[in-house]
């Protein structure tokens, strides 16, 4: 990532303005939001969608390649999240460290429940939800929810190197983690 890249995030956290994310692999998905962190190996982003926020997106730092801006404090998305007390747009409580994978993976499931991993260089369109069982020293498994909040019983495992982006707190993250309930043995949901 370039000094241009690191200045444009830093001036994002400090306004608390509207700005979309481009990311260096083909097919990622460009995230719009407020940058609510910076650290030396991860971005934390307060996504809005459709005029709401929606949970917070950790991606890479180094995969950044472009910040642009998408609309002041007098945007109708500013002044419609002001409306509602949400803006200035805040980090996540409990706080996510942004300075490694194992670490932000692991207070994120704490304190969220569930977490959804992205390996976009691999399967660009895909993601995997569930809570954080083990780190290991390059790897961190999940106990995986499935699309009918179904807990399957088998953990997934997932390379530090691989993962792109970690997303928590959203709507549908919510949704399955209040269907799901906690894991039982035979993976079904009381």
């Amino acid at each position: 990532m370039n000094d241009k890249i690191r200045a444009r995030l830093d001036e994002a956290v400090g306004s608390g303005a509207l700005v979309r994310l481009r990311r260096s692999m083909p097919g990622a998905e460009r995230l719009e939001g407020f940058v609510v962190g910076t650290g030396t190996e991860w971005t934390l982003m307060a996504v809005c969608k459709d005029i709401q926020l929606d949970g917070w997106a950790a991606v890479r730092t180094a995969d950044i390649t472009k910040v642009r801006r998408r609309g002041d404090e007098t945007c109708l998305t500013v002044r419609a999240l002001r409306r509602r007390g949400e803006w200035p747009v805040r980090a996540p409580v409990p706080a996510v460290p942004l300075d490694g994978l194992p670490a932000l993976a692991d207070a994120a499931s704490r304190g969220f429940g569930l977490i959804s991993l992205h390996a976009e260089r691999q399967v660009p369109d895909a993601c995997w939800i569930g809570e954080v069982t083990e780190l290991r020293p390059k790897s961190l498994r999940i106990r995986e929810v499935d699309t009918e909040a179904q807990w399957r019983s088998t953990p997934s495992r997932f390379r530090f190197k691989d993962v792109t982006r970690v997303d928590f707190g959203g709507r549908y993250e919510q949704t399955l983690r209040e269907f799901s309930g906690p894991y039982h043995r035979d993976g079904r949901s009381r």
